[in-house]
């Protein structure tokens, strides 16, 4: 859309799917993402992903259009 604002979102789903497919050892459960609330703008976002209580990740995010 305009101004880098998508028609939809991209939600602990989406990101949770991408990351599965790069072929983690282990599956990463959307659970475990923390938004915050859905991303909808285009841009790179840095998201904390929760693998155990006492262990949290950050993963880099980039939202760019489909080609």
């Amino acid at each position: 859309g305009e101004e880098g604002k998508l028609f939809g979102s991209v939600t602990t789903g989406d990101i949770a799917d991408k990351l599965n497919e790069r072929g983690l050892d282990f599956e990463v459960d959307r659970r475990w993402i923390q938004l915050d609330e859905p991303l909808k703008t285009l841009g790179d976002f840095q998201v904390a992903v929760r693998l155990t209580a006492d262990v949290t990740a950050e993963v880099a995010v980039r939202v760019e259009p489909a080609e």
